[in-house]
């Protein structure tokens, strides 16, 4: 089976890609207000973790089962550190009393927050052509 957008969409708890955009908008925004002095560096280290994450998740797609065994606790690993780094983001906004409701947009469902990875990568990787 090839895998397309619309089959994406009929999963539960799955992540438009207009409500992506909207979330790393709205990020954006957020963490531009921010006045933390190395405030880039916490977005950088976001941005490669969604990079990452999002090439581990499609190297899924042609692995066998042992080779998905095998990549599964990093797998695990590195989408956690992506979770980390967007509550980093969120919590230097929320010290600074800066809008940070599009955390609660993305919500806390694992593989939403994967899917929210993914979608990082897309917007940054088709905007530094």
């Amino acid at each position: 089976m090839i895998n397309t957008y619309e089959d994406y969409l009929k999963q539960p708890n799955s992540l438009k890609m207009e409500d992506a955009l909207k979330i790393y908008t709205e990020m954006t925004v957020c963490i531009g207000k921010c006045k933390l002095e190395d405030k880039k560096a916490f977005w950088n280290d976001f941005l490669a973790r969604a990079a990452e994450y999002t090439g581990i998740r499609n190297r899924w797609e042609f692995m066998n089962r042992e080779e998905k065994i095998e990549a599964d606790s990093d797998r695990t690993l590195t989408h956690d550190g992506f979770i980390t780094s967007v509550n980093i983001l969120a919590r230097i906004a929320d010290n600074e009393g800066v809008d940070n409701s599009w955390r609660e947009k993305l919500g806390e469902e694992r593989k939403r927050i994967g899917d929210f990875a993914c979608f990082v990568t897309y917007i940054t990787g088709i905007s530094n052509r």
